[in-house]
């Protein structure tokens, strides 16, 4: 599920903005004044959608900027915002808008940048350049409102598809390199290249190890070896390379590395196809969420 960002998007952007300048009430035509450093526009109403409750959590599409300027525009990233209703904590808090609207409707806002920088954003000042009296516009249309619980089965549906196809195009993976290793109980792919003759890899032992990382498809993302590395196209200079170490079973690396490292011995050799279920499940991290990965590993040193 994305995370909801709304406020540090807006900080972000909203840092590069200039002084609008002072502004009255009179010069906002148009505008329904909230309260105090908040005014509305509505462009279309939809009375039959949705209201927003304190607790929702809101899609938008969103533009952002200065009056003659555009800093944001989800039309452009095709990143709706989403952000959670609040009935807002201050006069003049944007989140207030917010509370007045039903799914469907799309408005104006123009809001007091001091109010938000320093009570909407926490921040202890507004930027220098940043008038007192500056006001910032935003163009919003609400397009989904759901309950928190309707978000996350949402989330769960869309992820447990997800991992359903991960399995599917796992076991054509299998299939088209002839890979008949059964795995073990909680997914793990564990295929022996070469058998150690050292100490064996126990938990609560740190251990060093090379190894490399790719996708499904060959695509490297990340290795330990500097050769590997130039190789496949992701040498990065200003990172060390060498044998990484860490304390096996502490819950340091994905669960996938701590079951496959715990069947080696030093001096031994293995490429383990790791799930995302032992894996970095529905995080991005690395490529897709739900995306099985391979590792060439080698057991360097179990140390004392």
């Amino acid at each position: 599920m994305r995370k909801i960002g709304f406020r540090l998007s807006i900080i972000v952007a909203a840092m590069a903005m200039v002084s609008c300048g002072n502004k009255t009430t009179s010069e906002f035509p148009g505008y329904e004044k909230v309260e105090d450093g908040l005014y509305v526009k509505y462009f279309a109403q939809n009375a039959a959608g949705r209201k927003v409750t304190s607790g929702d959590i809101l899609t938008m599409s969103m533009q952002y900027g200065t009056e003659d300027s555009t800093l944001f525009d989800t039309g452009s990233n095709g990143q709706p915002v989403q952000l959670r209703a609040d009935s807002g904590k201050y006069t003049g808090d944007i989140l207030e808008a917010f509370m007045n609207m039903n799914m469907g409707d799309s408005a104006a806002l123009i809001v007091n940048a001091d109010s938000f920088f320093m009570k909407t954003a926490g921040m202890p000042s507004s930027p220098d350049f940043i008038d007192s009296a500056a006001m910032l516009y935003f163009n919003i249309g609400l397009t989904s409102v759901q309950s928190m619980e309707e978000v996350q089965a949402e989330a769960d549906a869309k992820n447990a598809d997800a991992e359903a196809n991960e399995m599917v195009i796992l076991k054509q993976y299998l299939a088209d390199n002839n890979i008949t290793t059964e795995p073990t109980a909680s997914g793990l792919i564990f295929i022996s290249k070469k058998e150690g003759t050292g100490k064996q890899a126990v938990a609560g032992k740190k251990v060093k190890v090379n190894y490399e990382g790719m996708f499904l498809d060959g695509t490297y993302f990340d290795t330990s070896v500097e050769d590997a590395a130039k190789a496949n196209g992701i040498y990065n200079p200003q990172r060390p390379y060498g044998p990484f170490d860490f304390d096996l079973g502490a819950g340091q690396v994905i669960k996938g590395w701590d079951e496959g490292i715990a069947l080696l011995k030093e001096g031994g050799k293995a490429r383990f196809i790791i799930p995302s279920s032992i894996a970095y499940g529905a995080a991005p991290r690395p490529g897709a969420p739900f995306s099985t990965l391979i590792f060439d590993v080698e057991l360097i040193e179990v140390m004392d």
